[in-house]
């Protein structure tokens, strides 16, 4: 047995604008591709193209029917516009169709003729519901050229062809105005005889072609008695096209069994269902039969059983088709029936969408994907912007489900791209889930919205002059917003001169400008407008409510949302050819200017950032590494206040170092790969930064040998300084892979290394500079290296600490377990005090060294911890953090928080 195939070619949006932009095919398409998928019904495998090109069309009709068994059932259904050449031959309008060039830009109906011919299938039927652009009324929209021959064009041996009307009528796009979905009369005659079965004109299970016609003939004029279908078929035998999805026993069949006179004609009829092709109408058949072999009447139940056994076979093929009326216009049952389709029609909802989607899944998994990723990061951690993208990417999917789903990607595509470039240069949360989550969504959403611009396929744009005024209030708008935000302190290290907010507001501005001033569809700007909100709020709203000034934000939003309604709302106009867009320079003016003043304004100062911290030997002054703001301050830890100016160092200032006597402090640069030496007592920079290995971040001072050791973990090497001199002695010195930090021992005579990797800490003789001894076991992930009194080296890994002897060579310390992840340390004589995390929140542990247990302990948020000081009793404990401001105060006894310092900016 064949494959029953059908390929359904709708277009009602056209690159000429000389071709009527039509409402009906796109749901044409859908509603008989639900039928004829129906498997209770046709069953047929069903290929549907929307709006694409002629050459892309011509392909798969040619592949169509080239493909198709000998057995095989083809259909091809097209919708659109039929027009003609000076010839009067008979083209198919597909998108890129241009009217003075039919032979290469739109379909020859000969091509398709030929591709028929060709085709091995022996059962072909063609549905042309064809329209021609311009017949057009108010209230009934033509659809076909009353001037093409269809039988001449596409008649032929072997096939069916239906269209929707005669060689000198129009076809109709139904009684509904421009802008509503509407389906074509002819088309919607077709889906409702083949859904509800009524198109079964003898009542034997099977719909043919020739009773779907006759079916379709009645219903088209009963609604529109100037519009007549037209059937060409040169076919033998009959062509079964779907089954009677609702069909019941005929009731004059009921009552012919009933009556002992009509009986035997009645099981007469009962054995010709058997030879039905519909399963239902041969069980129906069957079972009535089983019934009648006990009836009273031996005739009767002799019959039946013969019937049961011995079957008759199936009747040869017709000759000839089957003669159809025509009527000569409506009568009064068509029309009641008629008006009976028309309000199930209305009754029943949208039942297709599905089939848009499925035809455009590599569109609707990434947003499906994107949406679900967005809605779990929102529910993990509730904010404005989360919860704005999420709504967007969910209504993302469901306009997915209609024809012009790709339109709507594409516009969401620039709004995905600036979205993306928020989140990827926002350095907070690093290591949160719901961060993770919505990175990962807003790639699905870009690849999403970069499909859907590779298969949409607009029209030649031109320009709205009319919204350039709200365009350039909504650019003034951003930029008065984006200045505010620049120079206000932010959060985070910024650029010198040109921010990262500014660079992502003057993208925005510019994107402002752009989409919705072209007239490339309702659906795209839709997409952008919506699209483009989210990311509005996102960008300039916070926790603590919107950026200021606030007024300018709302007024952003409301013109922005004017924009969509004025470029949605109002009726499609011509506009400006693309050439005359000098006429927008005046807009481009504000986001020039804009740009020249970041770049001469100096950068406002950041939110300061304690990225170490170093406490004098007395406890009186507390000195900060601001790497925010590349500047050291110092603060009166009484009073709790800064003490004069902040002095500037390098840039990325990260580990800070006090010398035992409290007259120099040595700063790391990250950023600049350089060693800031201070006075303290001066309070000044002495001479230039030394140049030390980029990244260095670990710093560890030899008093005996008077020796700085900088160790950078992303060149993995440590450098060696004379701190009379300042100046570098010997070459880099390998520090082994993945280092976590250093330490020297009293003496200076041995340098420690941690190894992350191999769980390990390297001893290096500091005259020799080569390896001193074996690496020594420790627990894993050693990453931080604390010096206790009497020789003790404290080796902090993860979840564990180990307790070297520099004293002894011959080391071998055993882990003690820490029940948190463990990151950095301070020691004194009695107690260890470690600085962790646990989930989400931060520990503080304090360890007896002399009973290795933790003592007292502390589990808070604060601020994700990543400095530490102790003051020599042990009293007070400084905790620097990344996301919350100030230092935070510990009272050493319960531990818990007793105040906060702030740092002046």
């Amino acid at each position: 047995m064949g494959r029953r195939r059908a390929l359904l070619v709708a277009t009602y949006e056209y690159d000429d604008t000389g071709l009527r932009q039509l409402v009906s095919p796109a749901q044409d398409a859908e509603a008989l591709a639900e039928v004829l998928e129906d498997p209770a019904i046709a069953g047929y495998e069903v290929q549907v193209l929307i709006n694409q090109p002629s050459s892309h069309v011509g392909e798969v009709i040619d592949e169509f029917y080239a493909t198709a068994g000998r057995d095989d059932q083809t259909l091809l259904y097209f919708s659109g516009h039929g027009v003609k050449d000076d010839n009067g031959r008979l083209y198919l309008a597909m998108k890129n169709t241009k009217r003075d060039r039919l032979r290469f830009t739109a379909l020859p109906a000969h091509m398709v003729n030929e591709a028929v011919n060709d085709s091995r299938a022996r059962q072909k039927l063609l549905i042309l519901d064809c329209c021609y652009g311009g017949a057009y009324a108010v209230q009934q929209f033509a659809k076909a050229d009353s001037a093409v021959d269809t039988k001449a064009e596409l008649g032929g041996r072997g096939r069916i062809v239906l269209t929707a009307t005669e060689a000198t009528q129009y076809a109709f796009e139904g009684a509904k105005v421009h802008g509503q979905a509407s389906q074509s009369v002819f088309t919607r005659c077709i889906v409702e005889g083949l859904r509800s079965g009524a198109a079964d004109l003898n009542a034997d299970g099977d719909i043919t072609a020739d009773e779907l016609y006759q079916y379709a003939y009645d219903a088209v004029v009963a609604e529109q008695p100037n519009q007549r279908p037209q059937q060409i078929a040169d076919v033998q035998g009959r062509t079964v096209i779907a089954a009677n999805p609702h069909w019941e026993l005929p009731a004059r069949i009921v009552t012919d069994l009933e009556s002992p006179l009509h009986r035997d004609a009645a099981v007469q009829q009962l054995g010709r269902l058997l030879q039905a092709t519909n399963e239902r109408v041969r069980r129906t058949a069957r079972a009535k039969l089983e019934e009648l072999l006990t009836n009273d009447s031996r005739a009767v139940s002799a019959a039946a059983q013969a019937y049961l056994d011995s079957p008759p076979p199936r009747p040869e093929p017709i000759a000839a088709p089957i003669p159809v009326r025509r009527p000569t216009g409506p009568t009064f049952g068509a029309a009641a029936r008629a008006s009976a389709r028309r309000w199930r029609h209305r009754l029943r909802g949208p039942a297709a969408k599905v089939r848009a989607a499925a035809s455009s899944w590599w569109i609707v998994g990434p947003f499906a994907l994107a949406a679900g990723l967005a809605i779990t990061a929102a529910a993990r951690d509730i904010t404005p912007y989360l919860i704005a993208v999420a709504a967007v990417l969910t209504c993302a999917v469901a306009t997915q489900f209609r024809a012009s789903g790709p339109a709507f990607a594409a516009g969401m595509l620039p709004p995905a791209v600036l979205s993306t470039a928020i989140v990827a240069g926002d350095p907070t949360n690093w290591n949160s889930l719901s961060t993770v989550l919505f990175r990962a969504a807003h790639i699905a959403w870009l690849a999403a919205a970069a499909v859907g611009l590779f298969r949409w396929r607009p029209s030649k744009p031109s320009l709205r002059i009319g919204l350039l005024v709200p365009a350039a209030i909504a650019a003034a708008l951003v930029l008065i917003v984006v200045v505010e935000d620049y120079r206000s302190p932010h959060q985070y290290k910024a650029v010198p001169h040109l921010t990262y907010p500014a660079i992502v507001g003057l993208i925005a501005a510019e994107f402002a400008l752009i989409g919705p001033l072209f007239t490339f569809g309702r659906i795209f700007t839709v997409g952008w407008v919506v699209g483009g909100f989210a990311v509005w709020l996102g960008l300039f709203s916070g926790s603590e409510g919107l950026a200021a000034p606030w007024q300018a934000v709302v007024a952003l939003l409301v013109v922005w949302l004017l924009i969509g309604v004025l470029t949605i709302a109002r009726p499609p106009r011509t506009g400006v050819p693309i050439r005359r867009l000098v006429m927008m320079a005046p807009l481009l003016a504000p986001a020039v200017l804009g740009a020249v003043a970041f770049a001469v304004v100096p950068a406002a100062s950041q939110t300061p950032f304690a990225a170490a911290l170093a406490l004098s030997p007395d406890d009186r002054i507390l000195y900060a590494a601001d790497f925010s703001n590349d500047r050291v301050v110092k603060i009166d830890t009484t009073t709790r206040e800064q003490v004069g100016d902040a002095l500037r160092v390098g840039d990325e200032p990260s580990r800070i170092l006090l010398s035992p006597d409290s007259t120099t402090l040595y700063v790391a640069n990250a950023g600049a790969g350089s060693i800031s030496v201070v006075d303290v007592a001066a309070w000044k920079i002495i001479g230039t930064p030394i140049a030390v290995a980029p990244d260095s971040v670990e710093l560890s001072l030899s008093p005996v040998k008077r020796r700085l050791y900088a160790l950078s973990a992303k060149s993995e090497t440590i450098t060696e300084i004379d701190t009379d001199t300042r100046q570098t002695v010997g070459g880099p010195l390998a520090s082994g892979p993945n280092p976590g930090d250093i330490a020297v021992d009293a003496k200076g005579e041995r340098l420690y290394v941690a190894n992350q990797d191999a769980g390990t800490v390297s001893v290096i003789d500091t005259t020799t500079r080569q390896p001193a001894r074996n690496p020594i076991k420790v627990g894993s992930e050693p990453g931080d290296l604390a010096l206790g009194p009497d020789g003790a080296l404290y080796v902090i890994g993860r979840s564990s600490y180990s307790v070297i002897n520099t004293k002894v060579e011959t080391s071998r310390p055993t882990p003690f377990t820490l029940p948190a992840d463990s990151r950095v340390a301070v020691a004194d004589s009695k107690n260890l005090y470690v600085l962790g995390r646990s989930g989400r929140d931060d520990t503080f542990r304090v360890v007896d060294v002399g009973s290795r247990q933790v003592i007292r302990s502390l589990t808070d948020d604060l601020g994700f911890a990543v400095g530490l000081a102790v003051s020599a009793d042990g009293r007070r404990i400084y905790v620097s953090n990344f996301s919350q401001p100030g230092i935070v105060v510990l009272d050493g006894a319960g531990p818990k928080a007793v105040g906060v310092i702030g740092l002046k900016r």
